[in-house]
């Protein structure tokens, strides 16, 4: 799908990207690290002792072959730390967009309830009229309970994942087994504890990279032209570099609202419109 990428939704993509490099990394980093141990095997000597030059090294006081069976496990606490912050990230971006909805007018459709990351993705639809991703849903909604025994249970699996994980749909279960190499969203859980790995890392931003294009698809089709017209220039306004009523300004920000705001299809009068009505132009002329 298209996506229109409002200044809220670039600043998501970079934090969603940033989050996804950094935990990469330290997946591969796990990995290189151990492999690069295998060339101390059989040394009585620490880490310390053998890489006294890296930072930290001392706090990490085993012997090679320790160390890197450590590191071959690290997957599981990576992910421990990975999932909850990719949720995190977006979570921010749904109730940041929720609050913007309800800034320019909108009845959020709460249904009487608190808006919590269990029911914020259901409201943001109901609130736009957008029919709900349900595939990409059940995967957020047992990630999410995943997280919660992260949290609050130390990684011991409880009733509110198992019951999550009961009632996906079979669209769900199938893109369950997509992103996480075949298993079955019930191999999450191992002997009443989380068992994770970096399959569980990728559906995580998966998840939330779908989600988050929803998000901005339910946004494209909810507000008026008048309205992405008018953000298109305020967003243009904040980083433009030329003189206000000048051609330069012209032509800059009608090339910005069509690479940016491309899929709203806004016209030279919408831009000029939106422009005088922000106070971004104030000569007679739009020449």
């Amino acid at each position: 799908m298209a996506e229109i990428n409002y200044r809220a939704y670039r600043e998501y993509v970079d934090s969603r990207v940033e989050v996804n490099n950094a935990m990469m990394a330290l997946l591969a980093g796990s990995r290189l690290a151990a492999h690069t141990l295998q060339l101390t095997a059989g040394s009585t000597r620490t880490l310390a002792e053998v890489f006294p030059a890296v930072e930290h090294i001392g706090r990490f006081n085993l012997r090679s072959d320790s160390a890197r069976e450590l590191l071959h496990d690290a997957d599981q606490h990576v992910s421990s730390v990975a999932v909850p912050y990719a949720l995190a990230t977006h979570e921010d971006f749904v109730t940041a967009t929720l609050e913007f909805l309800s800034d320019r007018g909108r009845t959020l459709d709460t249904q009487g309830k608190q808006i919590k990351p269990w029911n914020m993705h259901e409201v943001l639809f109901r609130t736009t009229g957008y029919s709900p991703p349900t595939d990409w849903l059940g995967l957020f909604h047992v990630l999410r309970e995943t997280r919660n025994c992260i949290i609050h249970s130390g990684g011991a699996a409880d009733s509110k994942l198992d019951e999550v994980i009961a009632s996906m749909s079979d669209e769900a279960r199938a893109g369950w087994r997509r992103l996480c190499e075949g298993a079955e969203p019930e191999s999450i859980i191992e002997r009443g504890r989380l068992r994770l790995s970096a399959s569980h890392v990728f559906m995580a931003f998966a998840v939330t990279k779908g989600l988050g294009r929803e998000v901005n698809a339910s946004l494209a089709a909810e507000l008026t032209r008048d309205e992405w017209a008018g953000l298109a220039v305020d967003d243009y306004a904040l980083q433009a570099g030329g003189p206000r009523n000048s051609s330069a300004w012209r032509r800059g920000v009608l090339g910005f609202a069509r690479f940016n705001y491309g899929p709203a299809l806004l016209g030279p009068g919408e831009i000029e419109k939106a422009a005088r009505a922000g106070g971004h132009w104030t000569a007679s002329s739009w020449k």
